[in-house]
């Protein structure tokens, strides 16, 4: 709770400038380099179910782990095979490689697929995916306040199941932040809490203090983690913490980290787990939604 505090008194009080909120946009309405992609599923959609699993992965695209080769972790995998929808960080398209890697992905999941770029990379772009069995509708986009790093967005969209609708929110928050800047980042896209939501994705949480981009502290240190502090502040703001249980949820340069989190309100959650399976340096987590 002291990191939350701390955290809280810079936000408020000592000026601490990370840009102006942006709102919610229909990603129709970005053109250009950064234009959404759409497709939807390729087929019927299942009758409406009683439980919706979820999906939540950083595909490590920036890395190209191979868009066959996650597909193939998510067929081989029962939790994951059995998933009605998938948010996903970290996807990645290219013009040289024909298809957007989401339009593959979303092909061999045999899936519908709203990709939204962040951001230029290279030739092509960097960004978040929702992918889904059932159709995609009011896919919304915001720009979250620029920090220390690379532009990060967050995606909103409506799941339709039926006569009722699962509202989720896939983010990606940057790397380079201390705990105050990490939720100064996150801010804009949890506050306005709705009466039934899931927030999902790479929170970017770890045992770091930053210097600069790059010279980063690491530590062992409860002091340093970075976890307390978002947990604290969504569980302010009336969210349930899904997966306070999930362990660590990712492995690079041979650390271990929970730096992914799905956080939700007003809904029947059971947390599923973490699978430590495909080629990212991230495990996807998966949990079931209950509906009435």
């Amino acid at each position: 709770m002291d990191v939350l505090k701390a955290a809280l008194v810079l936000l408020a009080g000592c000026g601490l400038d990370v840009g102006a909120a942006q709102p919610w946009v229909p990603i129709g309405e970005v053109t250009g380099r950064l234009a959404a992609e759409t497709s939807p599923p390729p087929r019927a959609a299942p009758p409406a179910p009683a439980t919706v699993r979820v999906v939540t992965w950083n595909l490590d695209e920036e890395n190209d782990p191979g868009t066959a080769a996650l597909a193939a972790a998510i067929a081989a995998d029962p939790d994951l095979a059995a998933a009605d929808v998938f948010l996903f960080q970290e996807e990645e398209a290219y013009p040289s490689e024909g298809r957007s890697r989401a339009a593959v992905l979303a092909e061999l999941l045999g899936v519908g697929y709203a990709y939204v770029p962040a951001r230029p990379k290279a030739d092509g772009t960097h960004g978040l995916a929702i992918m889904s069995r059932y159709p995609i509708e009011s896919a919304m986009r915001m720009d979250l306040p620029a920090t220390n790093g690379q532009p990060r967005i967050a995606i909103a969209a409506d799941i339709a199941l039926g006569a009722r609708v699962l509202h989720v929110i896939d983010l990606h928050l940057e790397t380079y932040l201390n705990a105050e800047e990490r939720l100064a980042q996150l801010r804009p896209a949890v506050l306005d809490v709705l009466p039934e939501v899931v927030i999902a994705g790479d929170f970017n949480m770890g045992f770091l203090q930053w210097i600069t981009t790059a010279a980063p502290i690491v530590s062992a240190s409860a002091a340093y983690d970075q976890s307390p502090a978002v947990e604290s502040y969504m569980g302010a703001l009336g969210y349930d913490d899904t997966s306070a249980t999930s362990g660590v949820t990712s492995h690079a340069f041979g650390e271990e980290a929970k730096l992914d989190a799905v956080f939700a309100h007003g809904l029947d959650i059971a947390f599923g787990g973490v699978d430590r399976v495909g080629p990212s340096d991230h495990w996807p987590l998966w949990f079931d939604v209950h509906l009435p």
